[in-house]
């Protein structure tokens, strides 16, 4: 029988999200405490903030929304791995290599745990390690249909860009079609073959969208 493992991180008032964005703001709008028939909240929300799904128009120029991606997309066999990898470290091909071995199949989805999701929500969460170029270059030559992490980013973190910084990850893996799930909860404990269930909201024309993620192993 199947088991199921909630990847997502939850969403509070308050959650920081990368800079520049604004952190999560949910507010009450009626309380049956206050005397309302029913409770509704107010969500107000960067779609990059929390676990979400990055369409290829988030990096791409007249790049498919996520809203137009079809949903099977969103429900992968999936490869989980543990990269272990310190705060300032890149993510390279060859520790993927390494990792993944003969068990990554083409159209996978490829998770990487971490560790750095135990953090989310902290300062310590901003600086972590990121995927390099031709970490991402490989995914794409081994046919990754999508990639998962427990990171704010794939790409450098915010205090070690430049002026010029371009988000050369973000632009490889979206430009090749390959979405990316951002803000995962740390999966090194769950190594090894299962399905992911990545379902975003469909946001007409946007870029993202907030997701419920789901291990099944």
């Amino acid at each position: 029988m199947s088991h199921y493992i909630d990847a997502s991180q939850p969403l509070h008032d308050g959650t920081p999200a990368i800079p520049p964005l604004p952190p999560v703001e949910i507010s009450w709008l009626f309380r049956m405490a206050d005397g309302a028939p029913l409770d509704v909240s107010i969500l107000n929300t960067a779609t990059h903030a929390g676990t979400h799904v990055d369409a290829p128009a988030h990096a791409i120029l007249g790049g498919a929304t996520i809203d137009e991606i079809p949903p099977e997309r969103f429900l992968r066999p999936c490869l989980v791995v543990h990269v272990d990898v310190g705060p300032h470290d890149e993510i390279t091909a060859d520790m993927l290599r390494t990792e993944a071995g003969d068990d990554l199949r083409p159209g996978d989805a490829l998770v990487l745990g971490t560790g750095m999701g135990e953090l989310f929500g902290t300062d310590a969460y901003r600086e972590h390690p990121a995927i390099s170029v031709d970490a991402a270059e490989w995914m794409i030559e081994s046919g990754v249909d999508m990639v998962g992490v427990d990171l704010i980013t794939v790409d450098l973190p915010v205090s070690r860009r430049d002026q010029d910084f371009d988000f050369p990850v973000h632009r490889a893996l979206l430009g090749n079609d390959v979405l990316i799930i951002e803000n995962l909860v740390d999966l090194s404990a769950h190594v090894g073959r299962g399905r992911l269930h990545a379902l975003p909201l469909p946001l007409a024309g946007r870029d993202a969208a907030p997701a419920r993620v789901l291990l099944e192993v």
